[in-house]
């Protein structure tokens, strides 16, 4: 498994983005990430021209680091949802998914979708949103199959997004839109918070997850000290069981030595993968 440090230009910081996330220009972002110990990053790209693929793929190259995912959760701070009621906002969402995707294209990497789908407008049928959502849900799929990306959708708990909360929810999603470029994406923040319990939840997605984000109930990132965390060894162990040999991201913590903290978390993630 490939662990990534979740990366983005400085000037995400203007967002209010929720996780904290290792800052910097392309150059630096690979340097760090290397330097602490990561094989990758999962990047969030800017409004298109902020970052290019030259320039990324340049610094990936030069400290061999891969493109684990690009995130689509800026689109989300610079207020567009897929599923958001006014039409031109929906237009404007669509339009920075395909950016992404067709930036992700050029890496071969997949654009993860979780708070980005947007939640259910309180005037519109279930019903109604579910046409509309595998109306823009196969159109993605089949951007992204020509972009040369996946689109992973994640289930998310219901203050992010409460459209398709459960595993069980993504699950049949995946099955419904039926193409080979759009893929699941787990994240045990989320799934501490809708599951039974985040094995439990990783299990239910065996054979069909793609990529994973692990960090606990605090937004805080595996390891970290003094802080609540999950059964971490148990996660391991049941990604392993299900055969997962995808990607895992992690964020920065909240406060203290956040870069003494990331080789803490990649050590530690590690001994468990070890295990």
């Amino acid at each position: 498994m490939q662990l990534s440090l979740l990366t983005s230009t400085p000037d995400i910081a203007a967002t209010g983005y929720m996780v904290n996330l290792l800052l910097g220009p392309p150059e630096l972002l690979a340097a760090e990430a290397s330097a602490l110990g990561y094989d990758g990053i999962e990047f969030f790209p800017g409004p298109p021209g902020t970052v290019g693929v030259a320039e990324l793929d340049q610094a990936l190259k030069r400290f061999d680091l891969t493109l684990t995912a690009v995130n689509s959760g800026r689109i989300v701070a610079e207020g567009l949802t897929l599923l958001n009621p006014d039409a031109a906002i929906r237009a404007r969402a669509l339009n920075r998914v395909k950016d992404l995707l067709d930036f992700a294209g050029h890496f071969g990497a997949p654009v993860t979708l979780a708070g980005t789908k947007g939640s259910l407008p309180g005037a519109a049928s279930v019903e109604a949103v579910e046409t509309l959502a595998e109306e823009i849900f196969s159109h993605l799929a089949r951007f992204a199959a020509s972009a040369g990306s996946t689109l992973l959708i994640a289930p998310t708990h219901e203050a992010d997004s409460n459209f398709i909360c459960t595993v069980a929810e993504a699950v049949s999603w995946v099955q419904r839109i039926h193409h080979p470029a759009f893929g699941l994406m787990l994240d045990t923040y989320h799934l501490h918070r809708k599951e039974a319990s985040v094995p439990e939840g990783v299990r239910a997605a065996a054979g069909l997850v793609q990529h994973v984000h692990l960090y606990g109930p605090g937004r805080v990132p595996p390891g970290t000290r003094g802080k609540p965390g999950l059964d971490w060894r148990a996660i391991m162990v049941t990604l392993r069981d299900i055969g997962y040999e995808g990607a895992a991201s992690v964020c920065l913590a909240h406060s203290g030595d956040r870069r003494a903290q990331a080789q803490e978390t990649v050590a530690y993630l590690r001994s468990l993968m070890a295990g």
